[in-house]
């Protein structure tokens, strides 16, 4: 097997390469009047590397979503999956703590409106630690583990409710002081959720199912769900700037209209291999996805292919792209890609730690996090967490010794929160 296209849940074989570079510029549908997955246009992308010109140019329609709950509220930070916050992020790799849980911190941190650290392990315990000390505040118990590789995260919705996606394919409604308002049962293990507009969260399972629910403290109401395709699906949904839900299902992209009553299939490109991320959609409507081919694609909101860009390994990182219209992927070669989300243009790549012998283990598969002045953060299965400079410059190497695939956080101080498979969360801080 070629060692830079692992089995998801197995480790591959591996080597030590360190180098810090800068190479810059060079099924159907459940419910009655929705739309059935497989009645969508399927447009499969293209074989060569040519850009396509997008097909309108016109603005998207503004979809009002409430203003952020917290500093880091969700997977990616915003419905987006921007990866990057207002802040200023670490520059000198200072550890503040680090606080070890029952099991491997794989799912990934968000912050909650107090400013608590939402971590949750692997054994199925969430915990809200102190950001100043890892201590905990609350722990709530899942009863019973969960997840793999894959890295999930909670949703803060406010002061007053915290969805997190736990154990036995369950979503938790808790409130502020960790205790239990409801639950909703999925089919399969629940991703990322995803807030839209008002009271709405988007929420879909690895079984390729997604649903749209309305929430509140006191009770949930689930206005749809809807099968976006044969095959699993490992991408938590991302919400783009017109209100269009983007999810994967297999080798697909599938973007869905959310029509209130129902949920339809506008269209779906089909990639060469299986997806294993979750999109990320610019401030011009481009969705960014890569998948288990060669490539990594630009697909603008009418669902053509404006661009790909050939990787050369396997990814299972999500991509982000941030507000500047910068998007950015890691990949099994330990490289961290940046290009133009309107053209593809390849601006930087950052390239740490790609294998480790000692722990079997290769290549970036956290999603990249940036902060206001630029920097890149990205955490690596041989256990360094980077902080880069935007320039390219290597601004910290923290080995935590452990595989790193929980995605990151940054905190309303800037500080960076990670997780590794030993069960520690870090907490890194320039004070």
């Amino acid at each position: 097997m070629d060692p830079l296209r692992p089995a998801r849940r197995s480790p591959a074989p591996a080597l030590v390469l360190v180098c810090v570079v800068l190479a810059g510029c060079a099924g159907q549908d459940r419910r009655p009047g929705n739309g059935a997955a497989d009645a969508a246009p399927v447009v499969v992308a293209p074989r060569d590397d040519r850009t396509i010109a997008p097909a309108s140019t016109a603005v998207p329609v503004p979809t009002p979503v409430p203003a952020p709950a917290s500093a880091w509220p969700m997977a990616g930070h915003d419905p987006a999956h921007s990866g990057s916050a207002p802040v200023t992020g670490p520059q000198t790799g200072r550890v503040r703590w680090r606080r070890r849980l029952e099991g491997a911190a794989v799912p990934g941190p968000v912050l909650a409106a107090d400013g608590s650290v939402l971590a949750a392990s692997n054994a199925g315990v969430l915990h809200a630690l102190d950001p100043a000390t890892g201590r905990d505040r609350w722990t709530f118990d899942g009863q019973g583990s969960y997840g793999i590789d894959l890295s999930t995260s909670p949703l803060v919705l406010g002061d007053d409710l915290i969805l997190w996606p736990g154990p036995q394919n369950t979503l938790f409604a808790l409130d502020a002081e960790g205790r239990e308002r409801w639950r909703v049962q999925f089919g399969a293990m629940v991703l990322s959720p995803v807030r839209g507009p008002g009271r709405s969260v988007y929420v879909a399972d690895m079984g390729g199912e997604l649903r749209a629910l309305e929430v509140t403290t006191a009770a949930v109401r689930e206005r749809w769900r809807l099968r976006l395709g044969s095959g699993p699906s490992y991408g938590s949904p991302a919400v783009g700037p017109d209100g269009t839900v983007y999810g994967t299902a297999a080798n697909d992209l599938v973007a869905v209209r959310d029509e209130t009553r129902s949920g339809r299939v506008r269209w779906r490109v089909r990639t060469g291999d299986l997806v294993e991320v979750s999109p990320a959609v610019g401030p011009d409507g481009t969705v960014v996805i890569g998948s288990n081919d060669p490539y990594q694609y630009g697909v603008s909101r009418e669902g053509r292919v404006r661009w790909r860009v050939r990787r050369g390994a396997l990814t299972y990182s999500s991509p982000a792209v941030t507000r500047a219209g910068q998007a950015l992927w890691g990949d099994h070669r330990g490289r961290t890609t940046v290009v133009d989300v309107r053209t593809g243009r390849v601006v930087a790549r950052y390239v740490g730690l790609a294998r480790s012998a000692r722990l079997r283990a290769v290549g970036v598969w956290t999603m990249p996090v940036t902060d206001r002045d630029g920097r890149v953060y990205v955490g690596t299965r041989p256990g360094h967490v980077y902080g880069f400079a935007r320039t390219g410059r290597l601004l910290f190497d923290v080995d935590t010794g452990a595989s790193v695939e929980s995605y990151p956080a940054l905190g309303s101080d800037g500080a960076l929160y990670v997780g590794s498979e030993s069960g520690e969360v870090w907490a890194i801080a320039d004070r």
